[in-house]
């Protein structure tokens, strides 16, 4: 393990000709042009040159600005834990989305612990879990446009379970032991099903991300994932569409074979939404293809088209320009073959682009 990032990108430069084919190769050569007018090949001879352009670009960086004026991007998501309770930042520009995953499949004895001590409480039981899940979604609830949740392929979320098995599991996190898989799944459908009880009456959507099985065992770290469909858990997700009819649920998915059938799902359901393209979905010939699917079965309302989870901002702007540039090829080819009319194409970029993430998320 490198740990001097300097060294790691040296060490990886004779490898960089393998990936001059990929789609994230040009995102990073658009990073590298326009951000810090760089050129050239990128090799050990012109590596000292672009270290220096990119200190002085991070120098001289408002990473708020930058997202602003470079990226057009008009409101950002910061992603939340409930452990994040003193948090501030700028509504005018940010928002935040909170993750459930330690309130549920993944909790820890340390993150009930730190539940227990941050919210002055005891969890013993699922009642007591209740309690919890209400204080922190009433600590937050001004700060959110998104609840959100990444589940497994694996993980299904059930109607009908027993609320003394998800006591059983709590008394398991209590002594440190294991959960099951069984027992993650209580858990996880009884904090879920909780917290869409609180949304009801709010104006927070519910964020699904879907399709990554992590962690598998010889995957590429860090995330060491990678794109399994279950059939399964999108039924099982209808039947929570069709119970809570006053959320609106936003779908996220990196599968390509999944993509079809949330934009099925999408169509028939009023409250459910889809926002692409995630991570093994992120490609221009799968963007292109899921494009024309959705503006072909789709009210053009029920999706965006621009969801980026990147942890830089400068990697935001790679994101937004491959976004843009294959949704203008694809827009453009459909102007051309009379699907649309130019005036059309232009006003559906604006509601993929732009409107339909403000009514989705209450961003007004």
């Amino acid at each position: 393990s490198i740990k001097d990032p300097d060294e790691r990108v040296r060490r990886s430069l004779p490898f960089l000709k393998n990936i001059k084919n990929t789609s994230t190769f040009w995102a990073l050569k658009r990073i590298l042009s326009k951000l810090f007018n760089f050129d050239e090949e990128l090799s050990e001879n012109t590596f000292n040159k672009l270290q220096e352009r990119f200190q002085a670009f991070e120098k001289n960086l408002n990473g708020v600005n930058f997202l602003k004026e470079k990226v057009k991007i008009k409101k950002a998501f910061l992603t939340l834990q409930f452990s994040d309770i003193n948090t501030t930042f700028d509504s005018s520009f940010f928002t935040g989305s909170l993750r459930i995953e330690k309130l549920s499949k993944d909790i820890s004895l340390e993150d009930l612990r730190k539940l227990e001590e941050i919210f002055s409480l005891e969890v013993k039981n699922s009642k007591d879990l209740r309690e919890g899940i209400s204080i922190v979604f009433e600590k937050f609830k001004n700060k959110l446009s998104s609840v959100a949740i990444s589940l497994n392929p694996s993980e299904l979320i059930l109607e009908d379970y027993e609320e003394k098995q998800v006591d059983d599991t709590i008394s398991k996190v209590k002594s440190g032991k294991q959960l099951s898989f069984e027992g993650k799944v209580y858990l996880l459908s009884f904090v879920v099903n909780e917290f869409l009880k609180l949304l009801k009456d709010s104006k927070v959507t519910f964020q699904l991300m879907l399709s990554v099985e992590r962690p598998v065992v010889g995957a590429s770290p860090p995330d060491y994932a990678i794109v399994v469909n279950e059939p399964k858990q999108l039924l099982s997700l209808c039947s929570l569409f069709h119970k809570y009819k006053e959320v609106k649920f936003d779908l996220i998915s990196a599968s390509k074979v999944q993509t079809h059938e949330i934009d099925v799902v999408t169509k028939n359901y009023p409250n459910v939404f889809s926002s692409g393209f995630w991570w093994y979905s992120y490609y221009p010939s799968i963007m292109e293809e899921r494009t024309v699917e959705k503006l072909q079965m789709l009210p053009m309302n029920k999706w965006c088209a621009f969801f980026s989870d990147a942890y830089v901002p400068e990697w935001s702007y790679g994101k937004a320009q491959l976004t843009k540039y294959q949704l203008a090829i694809t827009l453009t080819n459909l102007v051309e073959r009379e699907y649309f009319s130019k005036d059309l194409a232009v006003e559906v970029a604006e509601n993929l682009l732009y409107k339909n993430a403000i009514d989705i998320y209450n961003l007004k």
